[in-house]
């Protein structure tokens, strides 16, 4: 049996790693385009501001290590430029040598991942406006950030990253802006929730540009300020996009693999594509809505890992599924943690619920108990049974911990009547005899 794996860091190595454990036998290689084959890219923003101080902490395999640990050849620097599905063949170039090559598998992931979105802004090959998703991005940036001279930063996007980018410059010493075309930042929150994360970016100095797209980058050579569509100029020692990413999907396409609707490969349960002895996974694969069972593209390394993990078994024989995902998130912006999952009340209604959204506040442990923070939780229930559907928090310590208990009540089918009386651990320095889960519930239910 031989594997091929097109990609590496989360979905390949994971992959790759099943495949082997699933086959001992098996032939399996990686053909990774760029020089790192696993990873953490989720921690570049942590590395940029030295609380990651050092690099190598980030990467989780070189190629050497993966090779000796599971027995799979890895080629980093390989691009493949080519999948014929008929004869089984891929066609790729070493970037190092400049050789093409070829391979003929037998089973074959692709894992191609996903890439930033890079608008055609005026002004954007001017030096010191990055993007942010390899370990070389990061290192570019760390390096313009402290570079002597450097004092303001604009960041283009309110996502996650660009929320987590905030923070690193801010924490770095730079005057930090953050741009975003929505009127409120982190777009897939409601409004009166995101509100919360905006008064604590403004309390550490973040300006804030909502409701403004970028129209130009001005300079010479060098970037010395940010444009936005409403005439704002935003001076600027160096900017960072972050506005998204679409999947790495073309080279599937142009081997006439299906594309889904929201540009990601579609697949079923077991990671197949629609052609046979192909798989795909990570951020260039669809998965699937586990309360609409609609496609859903959300790229993130929990997934990725998940995704990886079903397709190198089955790739190497194995019937294993993966059931899908709830769109969670989870992002920290100074001294706050922002979280969501499942269903906004928007997603719900157009889905055909009808929906009550409850919104408490509350003690995430004791009050008499030393650094009390505030939780703040917003649930969105069916009318019809009181099923949760989504929950937002935002708040301070113990925030994480809530989401994950939500997201596992919304995977269970879960009531506001089964959060209240949900067996939750109490003790003073960890939550109340009410955790704000119960809460949440106990308020749903008399809403209701």
């Amino acid at each position: 049996m031989k594997i091929a794996v097109i990609g590496g860091v989360a979905a390949g190595t994971s992959a790759a790693a099943k495949a082997r454990r699933t086959d001992p036998d098996a032939e399996i290689v990686i053909f990774e385009k760029g020089k790192e084959i696993s990873y953490g890219g989720c921690g570049l923003p942590y590395y940029i501001s030295d609380i990651i101080a050092e690099r190598d902490k980030l990467i989780a395999f070189t190629d050497e290590e993966f090779e000796a640990k599971y027995g799979v050849e890895v080629r980093i620097e390989h691009e493949v430029r080519e999948i014929d599905s008929h004869e089984k063949m891929l066609y790729y170039t070493n970037l190092a040598s400049g050789q093409d090559g070829a391979y003929q598998y037998d089973k074959l992931i692709i894992a191609t991942g996903a890439s930033p979105i890079k608008p055609p802004f005026e002004g954007f090959e001017k030096d010191n406006i990055f993007v942010l998703r390899s370990v070389e991005d990061g290192d570019l940036i760390k390096e313009a950030a402290n570079r002597e001279g450097t004092k303001k930063a604009v960041i283009i996007g309110a996502g996650l990253i660009g929320l987590e980018m905030a923070e690193a410059f801010t924490e770095m010493g730079l005057k930090t802006t953050v741009i975003e075309l929505q009127p409120q930042v982190l777009p897939p929150f409601s409004q009166e929730m995101a509100e919360l994360v905006e008064e604590e970016l403004r309390k550490k100095g973040v300006d804030l540009v909502l409701n403004d797209g970028v129209a130009a980058f001005k300079g010479g050579e060098k970037l010395e300020k940010v444009v936005t569509e409403s005439g704002k100029e935003i001076e600027a020692d160096l900017a960072l996009l972050s506005i998204g990413v679409k999947a790495n999907s073309q080279l599937a396409k142009k081997a006439g693999i299906e594309i889904g609707e929201t540009g990601a490969i579609k697949i079923n349960e077991k990671m197949e594509t629609n052609l046979k002895d192909i798989y795909a996974a990570g951020d260039c694969a669809e998965s699937k809505d586990l309360i609409t069972a609609q496609a859903a593209w959300i790229p993130l390394g929990s997934t990725a890992n998940k995704q990886g993990r079903t397709a190198g078994e089955n790739a190497a024989g194995g019937s294993y599924k993966h059931r899908g995902i709830l769109k969670t998130g989870i992002t920290k912006v100074f001294d706050l943690t922002a979280a969501r999952t499942g269903l906004s009340r928007e997603e719900a209604e157009a889905n055909g619920f009808e929906v009550r959204e409850v919104k408490i506040k509350a003690r995430n442990h004791a009050g008499y108990y030393p650094g009390v923070d505030i939780v703040n939780i917003k649930g969105v229930f069916a009318n019809k049974d009181g099923r949760l559907l989504g929950a937002e928090v935002i708040g301070g310590e113990g925030s994480d911990k809530r989401i994950d208990v939500l997201v596992t009540a919304i995977q269970a089918g879960m009531t506001a009547a089964d959060l209240f009386q949900l067996d939750l651990a109490y003790a003073p320095p960890y939550s109340s005899p009410k955790d704000p889960v119960a809460i949440l519930g106990m308020v749903a239910e008399k809403k209701l």
